[in-house]
């Protein structure tokens, strides 16, 4: 069939089922086509589809996840059986008279009215359910803290229930404690639930590491006869993931028995044996060697960074590898809102008129997906200010820079066997006819002063400028000597004037031209590998890779 359009706006790993999706309308457009019946159109999508191996092999491999496989297996024979009955009945039907007879049937659901249990019979049900009602033996589980009591706040989003309050003239006094009923009602509902029963009643808790028996257990009059209360160890549940699970920590730990550990040995390979999962060693997680130890590049392959290679991997080496092989989101809203404002501004900087420029904004807003219409609405307000603040900085600053070229390529080699390539936002000259870099930022959060001026993506623009990447620059013949750089935040407008944010680089002397040259080379050294360092930075809590960096709880459980 015919390769489906382009999703941008949408995640890899949401756009990917659609794809899917739309393969296997794809296969059964061309079944139809071809004249072929209910079930052959069925059979051939099932078969494009690819479940029936995946179903298979869940299903042989038992547990939940092989118990919803077998469910599904029996839906999909179902559907065929179905099928093969409405061929029986019309010999002359086609594929919309199956679907449209499929939506007609009436299913029958499950009723929400409380219904008797026939014979005996165990009831379960909530403690507000259980008012007014006794039996000989009751349970009540999971009696933590969180729990029982559980002290959130009842209420809605907006507080509907404090101004019904106010309207009916209910005082409200800050004073008092609002958790006091709160704790109440939940000592009221336990109450309830441990009186329901006639003869015994059974109470459990669990203690760990982040969970604790309730407080409602000292109420208890029984409760008070124990000084310790008495801890059930839990038993192995009749799990093969469980059984696994204990097999493999105790192979793995160093303090247990060497009996102990030979005999959980000889059972995981008795399971591997027999093809249960997780059991041989092949499939478990960091024994595997490393696929290759080899560096990202030869040690005759030219280096080739950006900018912003170059400010990322200073800043974060393993971010950057990341990133660069995979790890980062084109099309995420924010990645998305930063490219359409770059491509307005350039509009605006070329002597587009506003009517021109909102024009594009619609066409390209129509095709980003922002959520819910209220935030697609606020995102697009906050678009449309950037520009605005653009256009006054564009205002604010043509006495003392003057346009060269906007979106401007480069090229250089400040160090042998490093190129160093890019795009600039915009190329200016200052008074002195000293090229000048314009970065325009989308972000909310600038840079401080100090670390504007120490920034390694300007940097290396002027490095750049210096060693020849402008070729249209007046003193392009001479030694070029930049005349600094800025980065300009059009989400960050300054309240007094309007304009953006700027945070400025000063001029380069010689002295730090061979510093960052010497900072190009150490990149250039580290983008080659194998080995990449993970920095801790101000940067980390908005990390888009974090999940995979060791520096943090989430990434920890990927690496160790």
């Amino acid at each position: 069939g015919e390769a489906l359009p382009v999703l941008p706006a949408l995640p890899v790993r949401e756009a990917d089922p659609l794809r899917r999706v739309g393969r296997l309308l794809s296969v059964a457009r061309t079944a139809l086509d071809a004249g072929e019946g209910v079930e052959e159109v069925l059979w051939r999508v099932w078969q494009a589809s690819g479940l029936e191996r995946r179903w298979v092999a869940l299903s042989e491999a038992g547990g939940t996840l092989g118990a919803q496989a077998d469910r599904d297996l029996d839906a999909v024979v179902a559907l065929f059986d179905a099928a093969a009955r409405y061929v029986d009945r019309l010999p002359g039907a086609g594929v919309a008279g199956f679907a449209e007879y499929l939506t007609d049937q009436q299913l029958p659901g499950d009723s929400l009215a409380a219904r008797t249990p026939a014979g005996e019979a165990v009831g379960v049900l909530t403690a507000h359910a259980a008012r007014g009602r006794e039996w000989s033996v009751v349970v009540v589980p999971g009696v933590q803290e969180g729990s029982w009591p559980d002290l959130r706040r009842r209420g809605t989003l907006l507080g509907v229930e404090r101004l019904v309050d106010t309207v009916a003239g209910v005082p409200s006094d800050p004073a008092i404690s609002a958790t006091a009923p709160l704790l109440a009602e939940e000592r009221r509902l336990f109450l309830v639930a441990v009186s329901r029963a006639r003869s015994e009643l059974y109470v459990s808790a669990v203690r760990g590491e982040e969970q604790r028996p309730s407080r409602f257990l000292d109420e208890l009059e029984d409760a008070r006869a124990f000084e310790v209360r008495p801890l059930a160890q839990r038993s192995r549940p009749l799990v093969l993931a469980e059984l696994v699970g204990e097999l493999r920590r105790v192979v793995c730990d160093d303090a247990a028995p060497p009996a102990r550990r030979r005999r959980a040995a000889c059972q995981l390979a008795r399971l591997a044996r027999a093809g249960v999962a997780g059991a041989h060693p092949g499939s478990w997680y960091g024994l595997a060697p490393p696929s290759t130890d080899a560096p990202l590049r030869g040690p005759d392959e030219p280096v080739v960074v950006s900018p912003s290679t170059v400010e990322t991997i200073a800043t974060c080496p393993l971010r950057w590898l990341l990133e660069r092989h995979g790890g980062s989101d084109e099309a995420s809203l924010p990645s998305l809102t930063g490219s359409l404002v770059h491509r307005l501004v350039q509009l605006l900087a070329e002597g587009a008129n506003d009517a021109e420029v909102d024009a594009e904004l619609t066409r390209g807003w129509a095709a980003v997906d922002a959520g819910a219409p209220w935030f697609s609405r606020r995102e697009l307000t906050r678009v449309r200010d950037m520009l605005a603040t653009f256009r006054t900085w564009l205002q604010a600053t043509r006495g003392e820079l003057t346009q060269l070229a906007v979106e401007r390529e480069l090229a250089a080699e400040p160090v042998p066997g490093v190129r160093v390539r890019g795009r600039v936002d915009r190329l200016e000259l200052d008074r002195s006819g000293r090229p000048v870099v314009v970065d325009v930022k989308t972000g909310r959060h600038p840079v401080s002063v100090a670390d504007g001026q120490a920034h390694p993506q300007l940097a290396v623009y002027q490095l750049a400028a210096a060693c020849g990447a402008f070729p249209e620059l007046p003193s392009a013949g001479e030694t070029v000597q930049p005349g600094g750089a800025r980065l300009v935040y059009l989400a960050k407008p300054v309240a007094r004037t309007g304009s953006a944010t700027e945070r400025l680089q000063d001029a380069p002397d010689a002295a730090t031209l061979d510093g960052w040259r010497s900072t190009v080379a150490d990149v250039a050294a580290t983008a080659t590998g194998p080995g990449f360092e993970s920095r801790e930075n101000d940067g980390c809590g908005r990390c888009p890779v974090r999940g995979a960096c060791p520096l943090v709880d989430p990434g920890r459980q990927v690496t160790q």
